[in-house]
């Protein structure tokens, strides 16, 4: 067994520290999901991308024998993916932890200095309902704009989020009913039930805003930590201007399942998004 780990090269011992690394990382999510923190997509997933570092340091020795002289090259663009794989996360991470963003209590308390927020609307991002019951991770939301609405009464609300292949009914009507059974008057909420992702979200919350001549109001974006740096991005190429607020994550295992998430969401974007795309060509 000695002898055996002696004759590990640098090269090898590095592939293998990655793939171990990248295979926790995921498991610790399965995990989570087991315990019904995430859906069973992207659970799939998770099994895909340990495959994928598992396998080839499983099958070592036989891709050796398959692949013969191309195996070192093959061995180091593999090795050198999983450490840019394993770099990018551990960034993402970082970005995500120390992006500028106002605690509930913090952004309520400037906010309600200003005025009574005539001159202010309030815009809440949607996220999964059952029926007409938001999600845990939607009420915490919902919760933060019910501060800021409390402090800011003469202050607009709309809530945004369109129905998604697993909901009833749209975000953004569950969304209504759960801020007027706290007393919010229907009137000072304006549904936009069309969009199906944040991108749409903002984009369409513009549009919407466009044509209630509300152009001049100071808009407030409310959502989950972890999500305002991607709603950030999305506003600047929108060109929609919005202070951010942020509400808490409903536990450390939503968090961690949420930015395992959130990482592919700004792949998504990044290469997908109409927005940054038509950014980058002109």
């Amino acid at each position: 067994m000695k002898n055996k780990l002696k004759n590990i090269s640098p090269l090898c011992a590095i592939t293998i520290a990655a793939s171990v690394l990248v295979c926790l990382y995921y498991f610790i999510y399965l995990l989570l999901c087991l315990f019904g923190f995430d859906s069973r997509l992207m659970s799939l997933f998770a099994l895909f991308v340990m495959s994928c570092a598992a396998l080839p340091i499983i099958l070592h020795e036989k891709l050796k024998m398959l692949f013969g002289r191309a195996f070192k090259p093959l061995h180091i663009i593999f090795t050198s993916l999983m450490c840019l794989y394993l770099a990018s996360v551990v960034l993402f991470w970082c970005y995500i932890g120390f992006a500028p963003g106002r605690a509930p209590s913090d952004c309520v308390d400037a906010f309600a200095e200003a005025d009574t927020g005539e001159d202010t609307v309030i815009m809440v991002f949607g996220c999964r309902t059952y029926g007409y019951t938001p999600s845990l991770t939607l009420r915490l939301r919902l919760d933060t704009a019910y501060e800021l609405l409390t402090l800011l009464p003469d202050a607009k609300c709309i809530v945004s989020g369109g129905q998604g292949s697993n909901e009833t009914v749209p975000e953004a009507e569950a969304m209504l009913r759960y801020l007027t059974e706290r007393g919010i008057s229907e009137e000072r909420i304006i549904t936009e039930s069309n969009s199906h992702s944040t991108s749409e979200n903002v984009r369409f919350t513009k549009e919407l805003i466009g044509e209630l001549s509300l152009d001049d109001k100071k808009l407030i974006g409310v959502s989950t930590a972890f999500h305002l740096p991607r709603i950030e991005a999305l506003a600047s190429r929108y060109t929609l201007p919005m202070e951010l607020c942020a509400s808490p994550s409903p536990s450390a295992a939503h968090h961690y399942v949420s930015m395992i998430r959130e990482y592919l969401s700004y792949i998504k974007m990044i290469f997908f998004d109409e927005a940054v795309i038509i950014t980058k060509v002109t």
